[in-house]
């Protein structure tokens, strides 16, 4: 029965995790406006319910991965290689945050990754909040590089609970766009070297260039994954969008004008599982003004296994939504 029982969860933490969600039980909402979910209650403790959530779950990922392989050649035998990815610098990135589940066995596990863009909101993807159980059991670490070393970053690390989320209201799962959500906290950051938060493009804005991808994602180019817990980076440039379009078309699969596309397309470097939700950095401006970092994208899908070539890492465009970033902030802090 334990052995069960460790299994549900280690498939449903793998689940949780992917980039690439083909099925989802989330149904297009009906109104135009925000909604704002509010979490915990008097059933929010992990139970039976956690349990069948964790077998739906594990259904659903069977069927994603098969799915999500798409032009992975079926009998290849995939090498152990590594995403060139590497170790940030430690909080040198103060505005990433880890967003990690509680399980009965392994304790905090990382799932997502999110953005400070100020001491009550994080940034991530709609998709990381597919499940009110899961967010429930949920708590966003802030200030952390090493997300398994508790006790050496106990004077950094910043926990706080959940209390709100919004995602957008025209996100239908999956790897449709629209992929992006805040999550609000009642207890405010307090910002130092270790948290800081992120600036926001301008509404309609289009990145060139390169752009910096952080997060604690799957670094491994095979069917079985290497989760680093030391936070990565790497530089990705970033893919015009016509033939960026035109080469996930191969797949059968649709670019969203408010997506964003980045290589290199001769592959080894890509965003992977967990990585979901994190920010694509560039950094602003002239020198002349004061250096700030601006998130331009975060983390929504691409291909499995990860890193491979002509296959797109597909982000959110975070200036299509800068607006609605701002009218979230300003219409939902009213009514909580």
């Amino acid at each position: 029965m334990l052995l069960s029982y460790r299994c549900i969860y280690s498939v449903l933490l793998t689940t949780i995790a992917s980039i690439m969600v083909v099925l989802s039980s989330s149904a297009s909402q009906s109104s135009l406006l925000p909604t704002v979910r509010k979490c915990g209650g008097a059933n929010s403790a992990m139970g039976s319910s956690a349990h069948t959530m964790a077998m739906n779950l594990a259904a659903y990922g069977l069927l994603e991965n098969r799915i999500s392989t798409l032009e992975a050649p079926r009998k290849t035998h995939w090498s152990k290689k590594f995403l060139a990815k590497r170790e940030a610098t430690p909080h040198t990135a103060p505005y990433v945050v880890s967003i990690q589940m509680m399980t009965p066995d392994q304790g905090l596990v990382h799932y997502c990754a999110g953005t400070v863009i100020n001491e009550h909101w994080i940034l991530t993807a709609a998709h990381c909040l597919n499940s009110p159980q899961t967010v429930e059991n949920s708590v966003i670490v802030a200030g952390s590089h090493d997300i398994h070393d508790h006790r050496g970053e106990a004077a950094n690390i910043q926990m706080r609970h959940i209390d709100y989320y919004v995602r957008h209201e025209l996100y239908l799962g999956g790897v449709n766009p629209y992929d992006i959500a805040l999550i609000y906290i009642k207890r405010p950051l307090v910002f130092d070297e270790y948290v800081q938060p992120a600036m926001l493009p301008e509404q309609d804005a289009h990145p060139e260039g390169y752009g910096t991808l952080y997060g604690w994602g799957n670094v491994s180019m095979t069917a079985v994954p290497n989760y680093p817990h030391k936070l990565q980076e790497a530089n990705m440039p970033i893919l015009d969008m016509e033939l960026c379009e035109q080469i996930l078309a191969r797949s059968g699969l649709q670019l969203h004008e408010t997506n964003l596309c980045t290589g290199p397309l001769t592959g080894g470097v890509s965003i992977c599982t967990a990585d979901s939700g994190g920010p694509l950095i560039q950094q602003c401006c002239e020198d002349s003004f004061e250096q700030g970092n601006i998130v331009i994208g975060i983390v929504s899908w691409g291909k499995m296994p990860c890193g491979q070539k002509n296959a797109p890492s597909v982000f959110v465009r975070v200036s299509a939504f800068t607006d609605w970033i701002h009218q979230v902030i300003s219409s939902a802090t009213h009514i909580m």
